[in-house]
């Protein structure tokens, strides 16, 4: 029996195997967000993901969404 589970990002749709129990070894650990990114994203996806996890594909575009938005927004 596996120790991770395999999921869908709700965002995407893409499977990946979260590993929300081995946290050092999931795959959200590949991608470094500031506080005002994790900030970002959290009020971007709560009301359609809640605490759903995302894959590292659609946390990285969220990443670049915020880095492209027009300063004080």
């Amino acid at each position: 029996m596996s120790k991770h589970a395999l999921d869908s990002c709700p965002r995407c749709g893409a499977l990946f195997t979260c590993k929300a129990n081995a946290i050092g070894q999931c795959q959200c650990q590949y991608i470094q967000l500031s506080r005002d990114e994790t900030q970002y994203i959290r009020e971007q996806t709560a009301i359609d993901y809640g605490d759903q996890c995302l894959c590292l594909a659609c946390l990285t575009a969220l990443k670049a969404e915020f880095a492209a938005r027009p300063l004080g927004r």
